[in-house]
């Protein structure tokens, strides 16, 4: 029995009532990929998540937050990928509005998927001056209301409506 500690005697340092518990962070894919993954469910706060997270994982804030911002690089959405999912639930909620004649909520979502899709004809803007004006007076007023840059190109053949 000459292995046995008395009962008495002081706890050894390395006892769990003494022990404290050092944060070990997960290697930066890994930070990295749990911060997306909280991120594309919305639960990231800005100005809040990093900091929590930092002190759980015993890292500076500015570490995460670094974290963070490659995160968000990563889920950035791709343009065509953005259209093709968007496509997707607008067509789902295209057929649900028309099949329950929700009318309005089918001109919403076909309009929104029309904007997307890039099949919404061009919209026509008229500008009216309210006088009739000569070419060049025309072409000061389109500089004028568009730039510098605006009307610059002489019609072909012609005299040059900007020093005319």
């Amino acid at each position: 029995m000459e292995d046995e500690t008395d009962e008495g005697a002081a706890a050894p340092s390395s006892s769990p009532a003494h022990a404290r518990a050092i944060p070990t962070a997960p290697p930066v894919p890994e930070r990295i990929e749990l911060i997306v993954g909280m991120m594309e469910r919305l639960e990231w706060v800005r100005g809040k998540s990093a900091a929590e997270l930092a002190a759980s994982w015993g890292l500076a804030t500015a570490t995460v937050e670094g974290n963070a911002a490659e995160a968000s690089r990563r889920i950035i959405g791709d343009p065509d990928e953005a259209r093709r999912d968007i496509t997707a639930g607008c067509r789902k909620l295209f057929k649900h509005a028309l099949d329950n004649n929700l009318h309005r909520e089918a001109k919403a979502v076909g309009e929104l998927w029309a904007d997307v899709s890039g099949a919404k004809a061009p919209t026509k803007q008229e500008i009216g001056i309210g006088m009739a004006a000569s070419p060049t007076e025309a072409a000061r007023l389109v500089r004028e209301s568009f730039g510098a840059h605006a009307a610059q190109e002489k019609p072909s053949g012609g005299p040059d409506p900007v020093k005319d």
